[in-house]
């Protein structure tokens, strides 16, 4: 069941579910890497419900952990539980010859209305291009780090004019607002000018935060002040590739698998090591692919269907979606007797946050 379905079997959260998941304490049986879906079994709900009585028990997040891998571990923790809940009700008996009475008084981290919709106001010294320059969480946790920092090159963030919104990013005057499914995150953003360079600092929230209260100081220099349009700023590739026949190609492909490239990468591709679930298959976002003789194709989505060579058209080794400027290469891989095409996915990770593709593969229909 898809993460939203479990959470209401639960009857908690779904950002308390992720962050479980970051955890390692209830993993997804598996998440859709382009969609993020994460899914979950039915089974599973009773594991959630361990955790949140061993929770209410007292046990730590990280206790809860080592509790559900390990019997032993299990047994130890129960008995350190006991002896502390021991000494913690002789305290109690002494704070209560000591004090008639106290308060206490409790911290609640609450996002801004995130289903309101902010008006936009303009602040021109946002506008333009900002490269990040640093991530700190606090706790030496990458968790921020791979969303927004790469080792091998710069990534940026856009602050297009009028507050425009490109890929998972929008903004409006001292907010950076950060998109995720259907929600909006309002992250904090101060301006500072430090000699002729200008820096930013966001204060950015996890999805979780609601639960922990975590954020991010992302701190970010400015390197132009130009007001780019979400075209401008997309990555292009080069689709002027004339046509080169490939019958191996022509015919219908359906969805096999998507590679995120982290978990798997695409000459490490078996299809052995890929689950073979009814969701599996129907709930990935490309469904199926048909290539025709002379260069037509036509793309089915969840959402849309693409066809017409106005629209993407192939060549050998190539599938040239003219409408995003994205080369996407294939190749045909014979495995066990089966033909598997793999298909490069340039999705806005690739188009706008500069990052490698993703692969899709088919097999025919």
């Amino acid at each position: 069941m898809k993460i939203g379905e479990f959470s209401k079997e639960c009857g908690t959260s779904i950002s308390l579910l992720r962050h479980y998941d970051k955890l390692g304490l209830l993993r997804p049986i598996y998440i859709d890497r382009f969609t993020e879906y994460r899914y979950y079994d039915r089974s599973q709900v009773e594991i959630f419900k361990q955790i949140r009585a061993l929770k209410s028990a007292g046990f730590s997040l990280s206790e809860i952990k080592l509790m559900i891998n390990s019997e032993e571990e299990s047994r130890r923790l129960f008995e350190n539980k006991r002896e502390q809940l021991i000494l913690q009700l002789k305290a109690l008996e002494k704070l209560k010859e000591d004090f008639q009475g106290g308060r206490i008084m409790q911290t609640e981290h609450k996002y801004n209305d995130e289903q309101a919709e902010l008006p936009f106001v303009n602040d021109e010294d946002a506008v333009g291009k900002w490269q990040i320059l640093s991530v700190d969480d606090g706790n030496d946790s990458d968790k921020y780090s791979t969303l927004l920092l790469d080792s091998k090159k710069p990534r940026y963030i856009y602050f297009l004019p009028d507050g425009e919104n490109y890929w998972c990013y929008g903004w409006t005057k001292g907010k950076l607002i950060f998109y995720n499914d259907d929600r909006k995150i309002y992250n904090d953003y101060k301006i500072e000018k430090c000699g002729d360079d200008t820096y930013m600092t966001i204060d950015f929230r996890s999805f979780d935060y609601a639960e922990t209260g975590e954020t991010a100081l992302v701190k970010l220099k400015k390197t132009d002040n130009v007001h780019y349009t979400k075209e401008q700023i997309a990555r292009k590739d080069d689709i002027s590739k004339p046509f080169v026949n490939d019958r191996s190609v022509i015919g219908k492909w359906k969805v096999y698998c998507f590679i995120d490239g982290i978990d798997c990468k695409k000459d490490e591709f078996i299809p052995e090591i890929i689950p073979k679930k009814d969701w599996h298959y129907q709930d990935l976002f490309f469904k199926s692919i048909e290539f025709f003789e002379g260069g037509s194709c036509t793309s089915v989505y969840a959402d849309e269907i693409i066809s017409g060579d106005d629209m993407q058209t192939w060549t050998k080794g190539h599938l040239l979606r003219k409408y995003n400027s994205c080369d996407c290469a294939y190749e045909i891989k014979q495995i066990d007797g089966k033909e598997y095409l793999i298909m490069e996915w340039k999705s806005g990770d690739y188009r706008y946050g500069g990052r490698d593709s993703s692969h899709y593969v088919f097999v025919r229909e």
